[in-house]
Formats: C-alpha cells, sequence, structure tokens
C-alpha cells in the first residue's frame, strides 16, 4: 500500500469542522500513482479524520483533479444547533402608552394597567438546551444553550412553577422595573396636601386629588397623579407622572420621573423625564429634558432650555420680543454640561500626568538616588501619585465614551407647527444654529452634518 503521508497532508480549521487535503511536492512527480478510495480513507482514518467524510470529493481526487482545486475538502463535522431562548408572554399590556391615531386625544397619553388579585399577568417558556454536533475527529461539540427569561416576580407578584405563570397578589397597577414584575398598590390623598400628610414616600403610586403647596416632596416608586398643580415642590416617581393643571415652579420646582411626564404647563421649573414629556398648553422660562419626545402641541417654549433624545414638538418657540431659547436634540442638556466638565477634568489629569512623568525621569535618573532617602521616598510618592491619576484618567475617558456613545442626534427632529421666533439657539450634537429671523411652520433635523430646515 503507499504512504499518502509522502503525497498529502491534511490541515484542519480550528474549530475542527473542516478538513481538508493539501498535496506535496513528492505528489508532482508520482500523480500517475494508482490511488484507490480505500488507500484515502485510511489515510484519513489514520490521521483520526473519521466523521463526515466527503465520498464525493475523494472519488475526484482519484479520479483526477487539476492542481489548481487542492486544497480539497475531504469532511465536514456537523455543527451544533444552539437552543432557543425563553420567552415571555405578557396576557395584559404593560406599556402605559396610548397609540396616536387620527382620533388621539391629547390628553389620552398614559393609560396605567390594573390588575385584580390573583389575575394572570405573564407566562414564560423555558430555554431549550439545543441539539450537540460532530467534528471531523468524531468529537462531541456541545450547543450553546438558549437563554433564560430575565425576569422575575418583585412585590405583589408571585411565580407559580407548575404553569410558569406570574400573578398578581394584590389589587393594584401592574409595571415592568428592569427585571422585575410589580404591582403597586395605590397611596390616596383626597384633598390638597397638607401637614396632615407630610412629605410622602411610598413603594407603590400616590394619588393626590387637589394640590401640591411649595416645600412638599412627593416620592413614589410607582405614578405620580396630581389633579391639581403643582409649586415649588419636589415631585419624583419610578414610574410615570401625571398632573392635571401644571407647575408654578418659582425656579425651585423640580418633577423627575422614570418614565414619562403628562402635565398641564411648566412655568419656571425643572422637569426630567427618562421617556417623554407631554405639556398640553406651554413651557415658560425652565429647564426640561425628556429622554424621548418632548410635545408640546398646543403651546409655546419660551426661555429657559428644553432638551429630547428623539424629538420635539411644538406650536411657537420663543416670543415677538425674541426672548432667547434653546433648544438642544439628541441628547441631554445636562449631559452636555456633563461632557464639559468631563472633558475639563481630563485636562486636568493629563496635565497633571505630564508633570509627574517629568518628575519621574528626573528623579530615575538622578545617580547613586539609592543612597539618599529623601529622593527614594519623593520617587515612591511619584510612582504612587501617578498611579492615581491613571486610574482617574481611565475612570474619567470611561464616562466620557458612555455619554458620547449615547447621542441620537442624527436622528432627532424639531417640529414647529406655529412660529419660530429670532434668538432661539437649536443645537444637535456638537452642531449649533442660532435662529436670527423668524420662520413659520419648519422642521429642522441634521442632515450632512448640518442643521437643515424644510417648511412642513
Amino acid at each position: 500500500m503507499i504512504d499518502l503521508s509522502q503525497f498529502f497532508k491534511i490541515a484542519t480549521s480550528k474549530d475542527h469542522m473542516i478538513a481538508e487535503l493539501h498535496y506535496k511536492e513528492e505528489y508532482l512527480v508520482n500523480r500517475d500513482s494508482e490511488i484507490t478510495i480505500e488507500d484515502i480513507k485510511q489515510f484519513l482514518t489514520g490521521n483520526h479524520i473519521v466523521f463526515g467524510l466527503h465520498d464525493d470529493n475523494i472519488k475526484q481526487l482519484i479520479d483526477g483533479i487539476p492542481l489548481e482545486d487542492f486544497p480539497i475538502v475531504v469532511a465536514n463535522g456537523e455543527e451544533p444547533v444552539p437552543g432557543l431562548d425563553g420567552e415571555i408572554n405578557f396576557v395584559i399590556n404593560f406599556n402605559p402608552r396610548v397609540e396616536k391615531d387620527v382620533n388621539w386625544n391629547f390628553r389620552e397619553v398614559m393609560s396605567i394597567p390594573s390588575v385584580e388579585n390573583n389575575e394572570k399577568l405573564a407566562s414564560i417558556t423555558l430555554p431549550t438546551e439545543g441539539t450537540e454536533g460532530t467534528d471531523v475527529f468524531g468529537n462531541v461539540v456541545a450547543a450553546k444553550p438558549g437563554k433564560p427569561v430575565k425576569i422575575n416576580a418583585g412585590k405583589n407578584v408571585r411565580f407559580e412553577d407548575e404553569d410558569l405563570t406570574f400573578y398578581a397578589n394584590s389589587v393594584g397597577q401592574a409595571t415592568i422595573q428592569g427585571n422585575f414584575i410589580h404591582i403597586h398598590p395605590v397611596f390616596e390623598v383626597t384633598d390638597t396636601l397638607s401637614m396632615k400628610e407630610g412629605n410622602l414616600d411610598f413603594i407603590g403610586t400616590i394619588l393626590i386629588r387637589g394640590d401640591v403647596p411649595s416645600g412638599y416632596m412627593l416620592s413614589a416608586g410607582g405614578d405620580i397623579k396630581i389633579y391639581g398643580m403643582v409649586e415649588a415642590a419636589t415631585i419624583k416617581a419610578e414610574g410615570s407622572i401625571f398632573i392635571s393643571e401644571g407647575l408654578s415652579g418659582l425656579q425651585k420646582g423640580y418633577i423627575e420621573a422614570g418614565e414619562s411626564i403628562q402635565i398641564g404647563y411648566i412655568n419656571q421649573g425643572m422637569v426630567h423625564a427618562a421617556k417623554n414629556v407631554y405639556v398640553e398648553n406651554s413651557i415658560l422660562h425652565s429647564d426640561c429634558v425628556a429622554g424621548g419626545e418632548l410635545i408640546c402641541q398646543r403651546g409655546s417654549i419660551i426661555g429657559g432650555r428644553s432638551s429630547a433624545g428623539d424629538m420635539i414638538e411644538v406650536k411657537h418657540v420663543g416670543n415677538y420680543m425674541n426672548t432667547r431659547t434653546e433648544l438642544i436634540l439628541g441628547q441631554s442638556h445636562k449631559e452636555v454640561e456633563q461632557i464639559e466638565k468631563l472633558s475639563m477634568k481630563k485636562q486636568e489629569i493629563e496635565e497633571t500626568l505630564k508633570k509627574l512623568s517629568i518628575i519621574g525621569d528626573k528623579l530615575s535618573h538622578t545617580p547613586n538616588i539609592e543612597l539618599n532617602p529623601k529622593l527614594l521616598a519623593t520617587l515612591q510618592r511619584q510612582k504612587t501619585s501617578y498611579g492615581q491619576n491613571k486610574n482617574l484618567l481611565d475612570t474619567v475617558v470611561e464616562q466620557l465614551n458612555a455619554i458620547t456613545n449615547d447621542t441620537n442626534e442624527r436622528h432627532a427632529k424639531l417640529t414647529v407647527t406655529g412660529n419660530l421666533y429670532g434668538n432661539t439657539v437649536v443645537t444637535f450634537g456638537k452642531y449649533k444654529r442660532v435662529i436670527d429671523t423668524s420662520y413659520k411652520q419648519v422642521e429642522l433635523e441634521l442632515l450632512r452634518n448640518e442643521i437643515y430646515m424644510r417648511s412642513l
């Protein structure tokens, strides 16, 4: 029997899923040698290639193939089939947002889901293990199992293993926060908030039937609904916030929501929503941040700074007196301020590191420094300080990258359905445009690194 190791060599892929046959110089001299299919298979078996042999390719090799067809695939492994991920199937609608259609009522923005005790909330399917594969050496290749559903029973929710289903343990409002399903009960104040109740910090939803005067603080793990007005108070909710009348903040009132905010008006206040802000009337001399949309369809934005991650839609911007008004699209102006601070801090640390490097170089090249304990101590302090500043610089750079990589200015849009007055500053990321004259019914967005304006 011919020793085929003189004619060929076998190469396998890194994952051992492909085996190829390469010819040697000896094969060029002895191409007329009689080689059988059995010879090739024995040669492969002798090199432990035992699975997925390509009979057709081996037969072509025996019949004779051009040298340019080498290397030839002689075996293929069977790839493992990954498992299916687990899924969650919601029985109730957890999305509080009302879909917009031609009959959309501006006031109908949020519809918080309410549930009864023992009501079914959601069910899950378990992940599968997948199907094992085999490489060309006959070894079993493990399949990647599917990922389980990352959702857990939170407050007032239980999970039943028998049917893989989540159930409510109380009457309340169902929300998903992070990886948990919660049922939040409601704390209700039937009149204007007063010293009778004091400041409120509640795990569920807070309902105020009257006003919230200046100086009070409300904090809710669920939603907050106020059917009056808010003065210079602090309102924080991990869910959504609804204020029937509005905020008269006297430059002290602060509202923050982990979801969306619906409000009548904002006057000299600070408003921050992780998702959307819906204002029925106007925003006056205020500081507003919306992670998604800022909608002010029937009113104006006059003065102050307002920013939105995705879109600002407003009737009028500024006024005939040309009051300076700033609109930031694609990211929060709070993030812009943070970027400026972090950039300055980064520059300061880099300058400090340069100075420390110069000091370290000088000390390291000092002759007989080991005989001078004072200089040795100074060198040690220099190394410690350099390491601390280097770690601090890495942290600052990481924070900067996290913010700058999360901008959306190229997909954001400003829509003005009424008047866009002069002395309005529109910013998309690092691009800024100052409006020096008035326009009517326009739309602005970032195109080819320029802020482009067109008529509606």
